[in-house]
């Protein structure tokens, strides 16, 4: 595994742990796991197998793609934790405040100011 890849998934992991309030001591009993693991991981210095990654996401309440969905190389600590927030946000919405967002969304992106 890349080590982007490896610090993409930390990172995810971190913003969504935090998101949730829980300390990396937490989210390791949680999931039957020693702290240094989840230490490791959100630092990006290991990479956490198939089955640890399936325990994480359930501990937090979220699908295995969200440590995945990453479309910029370089995403740094603070807007991993914004796109988390937003992501939490977003499945929250029923459709017409989604359509909203979308209008807003794009107000803000056209506004070149």
């Amino acid at each position: 595994m890349s080590k982007q890849l490896k610090q993409n998934i930390g990172l995810r992991v971190k913003a969504a742990r935090q998101q949730k309030g829980l300390t990396q001591a937490q989210l390791a009993e949680a999931i039957d796991k020693a702290f240094e693991t989840i230490s490791n991981i959100e630092r990006g210095k290991t990479a956490p197998n198939f089955s640890t990654l399936y325990d994480i996401a359930i501990a937090l309440g979220l699908p295995m793609r969200e440590f995945f969905d990453v479309d910029e190389e370089n995403l740094t600590d603070a807007r991993q934790r914004l796109l988390m927030q937003l992501n939490t946000m977003i499945a929250q919405m029923d459709d017409r405040q989604l359509n909203l967002l979308l209008k807003l969304g794009k107000v803000l992106r056209d506004d070149q100011s």
